[in-house]
């Protein structure tokens, strides 16, 4: 058992990073679906290397100058996943104009419309903002925690079992497996594992604002997704992924200010 719930970190791995990995040499529908649970804790380990390069650079480099170095490292540990999915689903968001088929189809064409470069370009200077505030205001718990909430929600928009499940509209996508192999319990995992974040911020004021603005942020994108699309795609919780790491990023920046 411990042997297979390894596989399924490092096949959560393997997908959501760049962390040089062995190579499995088989991967089962079922490593995928026990992958999905797993998400957190990939976030948990991007999270732990964040603080560790922010430890690192603490009195030697200018807050500003390790926000970028933070931010350039976040998206190069995640191979710019999420961020594609941001870029695609601007562009299907703003060409599709309420025609879902239309909307699925430009966010499979690999090129980059307008939308895609000013929807990236404005989150990743938001995110930049966010980091420095962070850094200022010495709560690198944030870095730790950004990165875990960012990897619940596709248990909590793909799984059955909370507000925000959001039906899955590419049967063919590379998401179908996690989804349909999935223990029913991810939900329920990823709603503890972001209590938990809350709680390791040991201020409850600043615990409840994140958990009420993740929740508001998440329900919108859901919104979003339903209405443009009739449901979600990776592309879509990519996205999602990489607005609410920028919403906990804020939110806990604005409680310290």
């Amino acid at each position: 058992m411990l042997t297979l719930w390894i596989k399924a970190l490092a096949t959560a791995c393997i997908f959501l990073t760049r962390l040089p990995l062995p190579a499995i040499s088989k991967i089962e529908p079922e490593d995928e679906g026990r992958a999905l649970l797993c998400f957190p804790a990939v976030g948990l380990i991007i999270g732990l290397l964040l603080l560790v390069i922010s430890l690192a650079a603490n009195g030697l480099l200018n807050p500003i100058v390790t926000a970028a170095i933070l931010l350039a490292f976040w998206a190069a540990i995640t191979g710019g996943l999420h961020l594609d999915g941001l870029a695609d689903s601007a562009d299907g968001w703003l060409g599709g104009v309420d025609d879902k088929e239309r909307t699925l189809e430009i966010m499979q064409d690999p090129r980059c419309g307008s939308a895609a470069v000013v929807a990236v370009g404005c989150l990743l200077i938001i995110k930049f903002a966010a980091l420095f505030v962070i850094l200022q205001q010495q709560q690198l718990m944030a870095l730790l925690i950004a990165p875990i909430i960012g990897r619940c929600i596709a248990s909590l928009i793909f799984v059955e079992g909370t507000i925000f499940y959001t039906p899955y509209v590419q049967p063919k996508g590379i998401a179908q497996n996690f989804i349909s192999h999935c223990p029913s319990i991810a939900p329920i995992l990823a709603v503890a594992a972001i209590f938990i974040c809350g709680l390791l911020l040991g201020n409850i004021t600043q615990a409840l604002w994140m958990i009420i603005c993740v929740g508001i942020m998440l329900w919108l994108l859901r919104k979003l997704m339903l209405k443009n699309l009739g449901g979600a795609t990776g592309d879509t919780v990519g996205a999602s992924t990489e607005i609410i790491e920028s919403c906990v990023l804020i939110v806990l920046g604005i409680a310290v200010a």
